[in-house]
């Protein structure tokens, strides 16, 4: 069973369901401390709550999906004739030799750094 990367379109879905469900708790919480400290108001008790709630619940919302989209990356994975160019181009760097002293691109590159740097040094 392979695993598929969420879409986009995925992605933003769950960041406004996750973003609303935060933001209406805790716009019932300060909806709740409000009607406490100065009053229902005209509305109500429960209408007031349901306002903080449904506002702070929208705007949370909104911010966490956008937020979901930025973060989102591309899928990167390599097809069939992408990793044999890349794996023809990493023969092409290898040192010769035994298979012993074989080494990649990058351990040829962090070795000709450290050979440099020692002997800029002396």
């Amino acid at each position: 069973m392979s695993y598929r990367e969420p879409s986009l379109w995925d992605k933003a879905k769950m960041g406004l369901i996750m973003g609303g469900s935060v933001g209406a708790c805790l716009g019932c919480l300060i909806g709740f401390y409000s009607t406490m400290k100065f009053g229902p108001g005209p509305r109500g008790y429960l209408g007031t709550i349901g306002q903080y709630a449904l506002g702070s619940g929208a705007s949370f919302g909104f911010f966490m999906m956008i937020g979901s989209c930025i973060r989102t990356e591309e899928d990167l994975s390599l097809g069939a004739d992408d990793r044999a160019a890349l794996r023809a181009q990493m023969n092409r760097y290898r040192w010769s030799g035994s298979a012993a002293t074989q080494t990649t691109p990058v351990a040829f590159y962090f070795a000709k750094a450290a050979k440099t740097a020692s002997s800029s040094e002396k």
